[in-house]
């Protein structure tokens, strides 16, 4: 009985997907010179390099995306407290002083 409350409840709670959790910094290449003798490897780690090379750029441009978003939706609040409280709109620090 509550395993089916529990499971109707999940339910009729909607779902949403967001398009990416975060911005998720590419893995580093293994610091590994490559060997002038062996092309097979020396191929695998200038892969390894590009691949990095590749993360970074579209993680700085996630980056990037997220601090546009972040800093209009904080002007958009921002605007909104100023709006609802005026004049009384002031923020508290903790800083002693």
């Amino acid at each position: 009985m509550i395993r089916t409350a529990i499971v109707l409840a999940m339910m009729a709670v909607p779902t949403w997907a967001p398009a990416q959790v975060g911005c998720l910094p590419p893995e580093e290449p293994f610091a590994y010179e490559p060997p002038t003798n062996d092309p097979e490897l020396r191929a695998l780690i200038d892969e390894q390099y590009q691949d990095y090379i590749r993360g970074t750029e579209s993680y700085l441009n996630c980056l990037n995306a997220e601090s546009t978003r972040v800093r209009s939706e904080f002007q958009q609040i921002l605007n909104r407290y100023i709006q609802y409280f005026g004049e009384g709109a002031a923020l508290k620090s903790d800083a002693p002083g």
